[in-house]
């Protein structure tokens, strides 16, 4: 693989766990939705409701629960591969940029400020330890 390449497979988990936070979201606006959702109780007709909006609620809701769920599994199926792929560095401190770049998702500016590095020492220590990564 080349740079470019192990980097993007590096960055599979960061956008597994964005996916997931949409996720969450819109299972809790659907459950928002749901909750809203009462059943007309006055004598006079109107409106044009069918009846049947709490069960298509509820369907929605249980139906984004289970896509993550779903993601959440992806989430970790993930994060142990990209896990296993940093373990591989022998370097403690190429393996924490590493760490802190793509499970925690740190930016460049945090891990040079937290290791008390230079930024550009940083990116170039980066640059050496995914090279040194074999991802199959």
């Amino acid at each position: 693989m080349t740079y470019d390449e192990k980097v993007a497979w590096l960055r599979r988990y960061r956008q597994a766990l964005r996916r997931q936070a949409e996720l969450e979201q819109e299972v809790e606006q659907l459950d928002s939705a749901a909750k809203r959702v009462t059943p007309m109780l006055s004598g006079m007709p109107g409106g044009q409701g069918d009846g049947n909006a709490l069960p298509r609620a509820v369907e929605n809701l249980l139906e984004a629960k289970a896509e993550l769920e779903a993601q959440c599994d992806i989430c970790g199926d993930i994060r142990r591969e990209v896990v296993a792929a940093i373990e591989q560095v022998t370097n403690q401190r190429d393996h924490e940029i590493l760490r802190r770049r793509y499970i925690l998702g740190q930016r460049w500016e945090e891990i040079a400020a937290e290791m008390h590095l230079e930024y550009r020492w940083v990116r170039r220590l980066h640059k050496r330890a995914v090279g040194s990564l074999s991802i199959l």
